[in-house]
């Protein structure tokens, strides 16, 4: 993998400015010209500070992930496609979720997009009522403050994810990829580490039918417990194949 960094040339550098301009703002308005000098380095670490990743003026993979450009020699081959709904702001920056969750997918040809975002806008008395999730998580929810909270936040596609960010649920945990039929979502307390969201999409992603469902791995993406990483967590191939083969995951 090509780090990109001042004094670089080519057309990936030409690909790095123009997503800096779509996505930074203010706009950089960067000339494309394939070059990576000194104005193109303070953008990307404007970016860098945007997304919450490391802020080096180098486009590596977190930063890659975080623009949607893959790794060099390699394309997306899919995109999974994210909408954010909150209660609660998230203990970790958001824009440091998303980073970290583009990243996962990433590595394995996977863009993750953002889709939307809004906070759920409650009255004071639904504020009370969902200030914790009471109830159990399960693959299949159908009924209390779980549905509740899910039925919310108006209309996604069926083919994309609604990630919903709460204070805190009864439960010991951390995150639920439990959902209502046909409306493809998990839930995020506002504690979770950088990593959790990841977590609880791959939950949707893999459906309730693949197995292992947690792997005992700290490696892996999927092990039972959210827990801070240094390293950027990975997935089987089997995890991989099943995630590509989800409706959720469309080929691009």
């Amino acid at each position: 993998m090509a780090l990109l960094s001042l004094g670089s040339r080519g057309p990936e550098v030409v690909t790095v400015q123009r997503e800096l301009n779509r996505q930074l703002f203010p706009r950089p308005n960067l000339s494309e010209d394939g070059i990576f000098g000194t104005l193109t380095a303070a953008a990307v670490r404007a970016f860098q500070r945007q997304a919450g990743i490391d802020i080096d003026g180098i486009v590596g993979p977190q930063t890659r992930a975080a623009l949607g450009i893959p790794e060099t020699g390699s394309t997306f081959t899919h995109r999974v496609r994210l909408h954010f709904r909150s209660i609660s702001l998230t203990d970790v920056p958001f824009e440091t979720v998303l980073s970290h969750t583009q990243l996962v997918y990433a590595q394995h040809g996977i863009k993750v997009e953002y889709g939307s975002g809004m906070s759920l806008m409650l009255t004071p008395a639904e504020t009370a009522q969902l200030e914790q999730i009471d109830g159990t998580c399960t693959w299949s929810i159908t009924n209390g403050e779980y549905a509740n909270l899910l039925q919310r936040g108006g209309s996604v596609p069926s083919n994309e994810i609604t990630v919903f960010f709460v204070n805190r649920f009864s439960e010991s945990i951390n995150g639920c990829g439990g959902h209502m039929a046909n409306r493809p979502a998990c839930i995020v307390a506002k504690a979770g580490t950088k990593w959790c969201t990841a977590h609880e999409v791959c939950h949707v992603l893999l459906t309730s039918s693949f197995t292992p469902v947690h792997i005992t791995n700290t490696g892996n993406l999927m092990h039972p417990v959210d827990i801070t990483r240094s390293a950027t967590p990975g997935l089987t191939p089997a995890q991989v194949t099943r995630i590509k083969a989800s409706a959720m995951c469309v080929p691009i």
